[in-house]
């Protein structure tokens, strides 16, 4: 018996038989569709993990360790994307290098006393970094740690705060929120509502009341504007204090 035309089985190919012409390319188009999106999502997690290093834009304060001991010294780095350059005016040191992933650096120096190779780790708000360093063809030399000179936070005693505070016969605590509006400060904390307003530039002071009574309090902040001490006392406000307070900024909310 001859060989039947393989057309004439498509209607009733018996199960089992190898898959035919149509939907083998079916398979393959199927295929490659799938390693077509997850080549592409890879690249978008490569892509994405590798989008935003911190910016080191700035001037720092440089503890440096090394084979003349330890020193300080201030420099100024630009960024621009990806790539960092900076100098040290006091000893015209210039460096440059390049992130390469969300942290780290890999870069030069270059000055009077020679040039050499940097490695460097930014923290992710881009505030401090830490490494270390050495002479080109040559291991570590030497290490090094940096904070970005940052300016104070404008006064404000808007947000939210981390409050302690002692006097009578128990310790308080907990958080505090804040709104301001001109010169006036409204506080809640817990169950005691804050009234008050700035009398200088940096001091608040004003009553508070709650269930328990009444009474005045006033606070002053620190240097950073992102904390502050403070005396409270009951009844009229020309009292004596009874205790103290501080708070803490909260970051987070």
């Amino acid at each position: 018996i001859g060989q039947q035309p393989r057309d004439s089985l498509r209607s009733g190919e018996p199960p089992g038989q190898p898959a035919l012409p149509a939907q083998k390319e079916k398979s393959v188009k199927r295929l490659v569709l799938s390693l077509f999106f997850v080549c592409a999502f890879a690249a978008l997690t490569i892509s994405t993990a590798f989008a935003s290093p911190p910016n080191l834009t700035g001037t720092w304060r440089v503890q440096q360790t090394g084979p003349n001991g330890t020193m300080m010294s201030t420099i100024v780095l630009t960024q621009n994307g990806n790539t960092v350059v900076g100098r040290n005016a006091a000893n015209g040191n210039g460096f440059s290098g390049q992130f390469v992933d969300d942290s780290k650096i890999n870069g030069k120096w270059n000055g009077p006393g020679g040039a050499g190779w940097l490695t460097v780790y930014a923290s992710p708000n881009g505030h401090s970094f830490n490494g270390s360093w050495g002479y080109n063809g040559r291991k570590e030399n030497g290490t090094f740690v940096a904070n970005k000179i940052l300016p104070p936070s404008p006064i404000t005693a808007k947000g939210t705060w981390n409050l302690t505070g002692a006097g009578g016969p128990v310790m308080f605590g907990g958080r505090m929120a804040c709104k301001e509006s001109g010169k006036a400060v409204v506080c809640v904390s817990g169950g005691i509502a804050l009234n008050g307003a700035f009398k200088a530039t940096d001091k608040v002071r004003g009553k508070w009341n709650s269930t328990q009574g009444s009474g005045w309090f006033s606070f002053w902040f620190n240097g950073d504007n992102n904390s502050f001490n403070g005396l409270w006392g009951r009844g009229a406000d020309t009292s004596p204090p009874i205790g103290r307070f501080v708070g803490q900024r909260s970051l987070n909310g």
